[in-house]
């Protein structure tokens, strides 16, 4: 009887270790991801002098761009897998201005995101959400608030607020210009380097 006990045991403590095994989350690189639309594909910057790039030389960590300009919230969730692919170990995320000039509804917007939150904090990553400028779209920077309240994400107020009032950081009306984003860049650089260092 006790020989039985010690078979059926052992056979349950290998199943129990296989199926923990299962859940184990892969091994994450030491790289960043900058994941959104224009501002983080660096339209107005000369070449080498995005955001990314400048992030990169101040952490010495490989940072890849995935900004795409035009992109919405919905058009970065269809292409999340090229993220998820990445496995990296910090994402930062950055979309909702062009939802916004393209009227999307922002009940829409929020949706999109916080799938794409969801998929990124399901690979085990640490999420940064990045919202854009806070006086000018307000109820996008509530909302993203509200999404990194709920998803336990971090959160850094928008990247254009330190340099929003002097145009000459800026190549248009939106997009900054290389000095801009080297601003952009020092300001989520501090943000971020607790989350580096943990």
């Amino acid at each position: 009887m006790f020989k039985k006990l010690s078979v059926i045991l052992s056979l349950f403590l290998m199943f129990s270790v296989v199926s923990c095994a299962k859940k184990e989350i892969p091994n994450l690189q030491k790289t960043i991801i900058c994941f959104g639309d224009s501002l983080t594909e660096g339209k107005g910057a000369n070449p080498g002098e995005t955001y990314p790039d400048f992030l990169q030389k101040m952490t010495n960590i490989p940072v890849i761009n995935l900004g795409v300009s035009g992109n919405t919230s919905m058009q970065g969730l269809l292409r999340i897998d090229e993220v998820v692919n990445q496995k990296a170990f910090l994402i930062l995320v950055e979309f909702g201005a062009n939802d916004f000039f393209k009227k999307i509804p922002m009940q829409e917007t929020k949706q999109s995101i916080e799938k794409i939150v969801d998929k990124l904090q399901a690979t085990g990553a640490t999420v940064v959400l990045v919202s854009t400028e806070d006086t000018q779209l307000p109820d996008l920077y509530n909302t993203l608030k509200k999404i990194s309240k709920d998803k336990k994400t971090n959160f850094i107020d928008g990247m254009l607020n330190d340099i929003w009032d002097n145009r000459s950081l800026f190549s248009d009306n939106l997009h900054p210009n290389s000095n801009g984003y080297k601003i952009v860049a020092e300001k989520i650089f501090e943000k971020i380097l607790p989350l580096i260092n943990n």
